[in-house]
């Protein structure tokens, strides 16, 4: 029988360990209240501080009063601060319970005691005996699932810690970068009175009232030029020029004095192609704003890639700005060890890797690309590793050394593993494209190539590697064509040119095998056509390779020549040709087109592979030329060749040759228009035609200062024509050497 002792005890007993649990729940309402009120203030502040900081540069440019971004600073924050405290009031002890049976599972045993306080709190009861033994044996549930009272409130401290830093990291920096901007704004120095207005012309066609008279010449000017940030470039001040050279993404800003001009307009310049497509200049032009401040007018612009023609014009005065804009090139890379492709009787030791990188502006990172490809027929694996990563600080040219262990990569006899070089520059662009290094094939022997005979160690046949290289960029494609609804148009339209690319240097990779093996000659890109002086075995038709007399109307070869070495290559015609239709249809973003092309290019090489299993290796016959019997054989027939007619210039030079003769007329009467003129054509022409434009600029020079200038403009029309002169002789024509 119990006693009234020991039950006084044991009520004791209960009325700690509840309160320690209610204790516990108490203090976790108060501290989430808190924080939800910390992140409710930092979220209206940070608003605040940003409308304010809208409203002042809209204030800036309409001439808003400056009540106005208080007004809306204020409301702003305290919307959003009123929106986010109604939470707040949510936060009660039966949610702050459900919080904490989250980080502790104790079978809602203390929501139940929580609610369990709520009923009798709301009834102002007395607790009956049972209700106190319901309360124990829910305070003992919660206490023995969190292993102790001690071990209780400390899971709960280090709860509630790591939920204010999730809940108040991102507002308080919100908070700091909208104070620091804040900041800037207040301190940073600014023009007074400050006018800006359009350089454009009002709706009825007049032009702006402080400009519709005003024929002053537009006079100096200074030129500045802010490269962007990650390029690492200084800023320049030029001066007053008339031509700039800047890096894609460059803020050029032209400060001029007197009065503004009535129009400043930019042209962007196409390639000579399309402007002969067009019939004259194809061009983009839009018109800049024009910023008023004290005495004198600002323009700034952002440069691109393309040349662009700047005309800033006062009434009937006009002076041009011409900006050569170059992008930023991707690294160039060449891989120096190994120095050719090879096969390994066995893969063992360390392989010495080298490269140099280079960059116009500076590296970010580089490493060595290793695909290793395993298997044969249909089962084919490959795998993708990398090597001697390094990053860089802005180097421009550096050398980047590994060792490859070739024991740890588990290579098979049959694996091949190609090997590059790539390293990324500090260009922020998503969409960059990584420089890359030419390609070194390692194939490890197979046993059986060492049965019957003595081989000299030789790189992998061009038909072996074109099989796996042709089935991976099939691979490749059926994936983008799987992921083609899934991505945007750029992102197709980048990857299938990527494709595009791989695909042509294969093609020309199984053109030079054909061609040396059917007409000694290594290039399948030399021009051959038939009627053209030379057997060459092969003609090109329509941009295909055929055997004479055997094209089909779709493009694949004929039956009927039973020559063994034209059945060997005939697969490898069929594949070039199949190579050619799947890159013109990845040209134009169409992958599922080229899938079939590159299967039937893909089982082409499949049959030449075998039908070439005999494969002759090693080295190649020494040829001994008797020079004593050639030297002097022929005969002198005492006729000499007649002089070949010039070769008329292509459209696009014709039209170029046409404008340099204008400017050369012009500049008798009107030398500043015909500087002009040809200082633009020079613009024109640095994309397509250096040379021409390295002519050009001696006449723009000869113009500038005066004098004689008949030599220059003979010179540049002589490059234009393709006329050159070499050492210790005349003019002649021909290409350049």
């Amino acid at each position: 029988m119990t006693t009234p002792a020991l039950r006084s005890t044991a009520r004791e007993r209960v009325t700690d360990a509840t309160s320690l649990v209610l204790a516990s729940v108490h203090r976790a309402h108060a501290t989430l209240r808190t924080v939800a009120w910390a992140r409710a203030a930092s979220i209206g502040v940070g608003a605040a501080c940003s409308v304010w900081l809208v409203t002042r540069f809209a204030e800036r440019l309409w001439a808003m009063p400056s009540w106005m971004s208080i007004v809306a600073a204020l409301g702003a924050g305290g919307a959003i601060s009123a929106v986010l405290t109604r939470r707040v009031r949510a936060i009660d002890a039966l949610r702050t319970a459900l919080w904490m049976e989250e980080q502790t599972p104790a079978g809602f045993a203390l929501v139940t005691l929580v609610e369990r306080e709520n009923e009798v709190a709301r009834a102002r009861a007395q607790v009956e005996p049972f209700n106190t033994l319901m309360r124990e044996r829910l305070a003992d549930a919660y206490i023995d699932a969190a292993g102790g009272s001690s071990r209780a409130d400390e899971l709960v401290r280090t709860s509630l810690r790591a939920l204010a830093v999730e809940r108040l990291r991102d507002p308080l920096l919100f908070v700091l970068i909208s104070v620091a901007l804040l900041a800037w704004w207040s301190l940073a120095p600014r023009p007074g009175g400050a006018i800006e207005h359009s350089a454009s012309r009002t709706p009825a066609g007049d032009i702006a009232p402080d400009t519709a008279r005003s024929n002053v010449p537009i006079g100096a000017w200074r030129v500045r030029v802010l490269p962007p940030a990650y390029s690492g470039l200084p800023a320049q001040a030029l001066g007053d020029v008339e031509s700039v050279r800047a890096l894609s993404g460059s803020t050029l800003s032209i400060d001029g004095t007197g009065t503004s001009p009535s129009a400043v307009q930019v042209r962007a310049l196409v390639d000579s192609v399309t402007a002969a497509r067009t019939g004259g200049w194809a061009i983009s032009a839009r018109a800049l704003r024009v910023t008023r401040s004290g005495n004198g007018w600002t323009a700034t612009l952002t440069t691109d890639a393309l040349p662009t023609e700047l005309r800033v014009t006062r009434g009937t005065a006009t002076r041009l700005l011409l900006l050569e804009g170059y992008g930023d090139s991707i690294p160039r890379i060449s891989l120096r060890l190994p120095v050719r492709d090879s096969v390994l009787r066995r893969a063992t030791g360390r392989l010495p890797l080298e490269s140099t990188l280079h960059d116009d502006l500076g590296l970010a990172s580089g490493t060595f690309e290793l695909i290793v490809s395993s298997g044969e027929g249909e089962r084919f694996t490959a795998r993708t590793l990398r090597v001697g990563a390094r990053a860089y600080a802005r180097d421009r040219d550096v050398t980047l050394r590994a060792a490859l262990n070739l024991d740890s990569m588990q290579l098979a006899p049959g694996d091949i593993v190609h090997l590059r070089a790539v390293a990324r520059d500090a260009h922020p662009g998503a969409a960059r494209e990584a420089g890359s290094s030419e390609t070194r094939s390692l194939r490890v022997a197979r046993p059986a190539e060492y049965d019957s005979v003595s081989v000299e160690p030789a790189p992998p046949p061009e038909v072996d590697k074109s099989l796996i290289s042709q089935r991976m960029l099939l691979m490749l494609t059926e994936k983008l064509e799987q992921r083609r609804l899934r991505i945007t148009t750029d992102v197709l339209k980048g990857e299938s040119a990527r494709l595009s690319r791989d695909q042509t240097r294969l093609r020309l990779a199984v053109g030079d095998a054909v061609f040396q093996r059917l007409s000694g000659e290594s290039s399948a890109e030399h021009a051959h056509t038939a009627g053209d002086g030379h057997d060459h075995g092969v003609e090109a038709v329509g941009g295909k390779l055929a055997l004479p007399g055997t094209m089909s109307a779709t493009g694949m070869l004929d039956e009927g020549d039973d020559s063994p070495v034209i059945g060997i290559n005939k697969p490898l015609l069929e594949a070039y040709n199949a190579m050619w239709d799947a890159g013109r249809a990845l040209e134009q973003a169409d992958p599922r087109a080229a899938i079939p092309h590159m299967r039937v290019a893909l089982a082409a090489i499949e049959r030449a592979r075998a039908a070439s299993r005999l494969y002759l290796r090693g080295k190649p016959p020494t040829v001994i030329l008797d020079l004593a019997r050639i030297r002097l054989a022929g005969k002198d027939t005492g006729v000499t060749n007649s002089r070949s007619a010039r070769r008329a210039l292509p459209p696009g030079a014709a039209a170029r040759e046409a404008r340099l003769l204008a400017a050369a007329e012009l500049a008798t009467g009107d030398p500043s228009a015909a500087h002009d003129s040809v200082a633009v054509l020079r613009l024109e022409s640095l994309a397509d035609a250096p040379e021409f434009a390295r002519a050009l600029a001696t006449v723009v020079e000869g113009l500038r200062n005066g004098g004689e200038i008949t030599d220059v403009f003979v010179r540049a029309r002589r490059v234009l024509g393709g006329v050159t002169r070499g050492p210790n002789a005349v003019w002649s024509r021909g290409g350049p050497p």
